[in-house]
């Protein structure tokens, strides 16, 4: 009678695809954390840019209805920035999880209203208000 050596050529198998398991998992996840890593800068790129679009439509609201108008505008941010006001328009400078950071720049239609606001992360109440006394539209946390 023949012995068969079938068990010892399973365990050579198991072994060979543990090897293999392993090497692919070894080359796989770092390339996964770098898809999640970009994943994540692309999401809070585009919530800044949202959440500027917000205070945007306030500015043009205020600006629309004329001296005496006031607006609240709520803001849920996913990290804190400084957001510059100009003439025309918002800018505001995203960080990444690389150290890189990206310059958003949204538009809007007052010509009369300047600074710069600090929004922290989570949530912001901005009042944006025009005074009947006042050439200027003033934006501020509450």
């Amino acid at each position: 009678m023949l012995k068969e050596n079938n068990g010892q050529i399973a365990v050579e198998y198991l072994f060979i695809f543990a090897i293999a398991l392993i090497i692919l998992t070894i080359f796989t996840l770092p390339l996964a954390s770098l898809a999640i890593d970009k994943t994540t800068d692309v999401s809070d790129a585009v919530n800044v840019k949202s959440q500027m679009y917000k205070i945007a439509g306030g500015i043009n609201q205020v600006y629309g209805e004329g001296h005496g108008a006031r607006q609240t505008v709520n803001l849920e941010m996913d990290q804190s920035i400084n957001v510059n006001i100009y003439k025309k328009h918002l800018s505001a400078s995203v960080k990444f999880n690389d150290g890189s950071s990206k310059l958003i720049r949204v538009n809007h239609d007052a010509d009369d209203v300047s600074g710069v606001l600090n929004l922290n992360k989570g949530r912001n109440t901005l009042v944006i208000e025009w005074p009947e006394d006042s050439e200027n539209i003033f934006i501020s946390k509450k």
